[in-house]
């Protein structure tokens, strides 16, 4: 009796914390539904229904060109991170000296540092190098940035992978490269998805690099088009209107994230097991 009383607790605990999470969207959509005179309380109901938020802001060429900016840079980031990454912790995990292991932890000791810590350096860094306001420059950063965390993940898994069989291949006549790619690479596909995923949508929300680096509005990826929307427009703000763009721009991660959780979350437990 006592242990059905303390699983209750969980339940209502566990049901407490996804009510809190689902708030914000809960707000965030009932406000996108409602007219800009409508300024009742966020929580009740709109007094009248109406897409026209989702109208105009389909009809702004804005939301494309952040739509299409999002998606060079999430392309981009992906082709570079995961196999510079994959490379990188395949050598990592079949070399056992010194020189290995002390890169393991530098990677490890990378990861746990803030990217807003690396702010300023980051920013000096892109001026001097003349990267500063273009899409090239972000994706460079943003794969640099995903790398330590992709690189650990693989590691796991590459060590879990006999090495009889890169023996196999090299007295086949199969080079380094040739073994990877071909019979390597296959073997790591659950992780290897789960990181594409987890890389894609961490790019395309990404904000705080992307606020500094890039000024040209042509070159604003969807997140700061959503932030402009947000932005006081002739002295009024229109959060419906806004609050419309937010649900557009969110909602490709959201959709994404629902298809492939299962992936997602065999891809970490498959890393971190083996």
């Amino acid at each position: 009796m006592a242990k059905r009383k303390k699983n209750a607790w969980c339940y209502v605990a566990a049901v407490g914390i996804v009510l809190l999470y689902l708030l914000p969207i809960y707000i965030l959509l009932n406000l996108s539904f409602r007219s800009i005179q409508d300024t009742g309380s966020k929580l009740a109901l709109p007094e009248v229904w109406t897409f026209d938020n989702y109208r105009k802001v389909f009809s702004e060429s804005d939301l494309w060109t952040g739509f299409k900016n999002s998606i060079l840079m999430v392309i981009g980031t992906v082709i570079i991170e995961i196999p510079i990454s994959a490379l990188g912790a395949y050598g990592l995990a079949r070399s056992g000296n010194k020189v290995a292991k002390t890169i393991k932890t530098m990677n490890m000791s990378i990861m746990m540092i803030p990217g807003v810590a690396l702010l300023v350096g980051t920013y000096s860094l892109m001026v001097s190098l003349h990267m500063t306001n273009t899409l090239f420059g972000i994706i460079l950063l943003t794969a640099a940035g995903g790398i330590p965390g992709t690189m650990f993940m693989y590691v796991n898994f590459v060590v879990s992978i006999p090495t009889a069989l890169d023996e196999a291949a090299a007295i086949d006549g199969a080079g380094v490269l040739y073994t990877f790619f071909r019979i390597i690479m296959p073997q790591m596909k659950a992780v290897t998805v789960t990181r594409v995923i987890m890389s894609a949508t961490a790019c395309w929300n990404s904000y705080l690099m992307p606020m500094y680096l890039l000024q040209d509005k042509s070159k604003f990826t969807i997140i700061l088009m959503i932030k402009s929307a947000f932005s006081r427009i002739n002295g009024v703000g229109d959060l419906p209107r806004a609050c419309a763009a937010c649900v557009i721009g969110l909602l490709p991660v959201i959709v994404l994230y629902l298809l492939m959780q299962k992936q997602i979350i065999e891809g970490q437990i498959d890393s971190s097991v083996k």
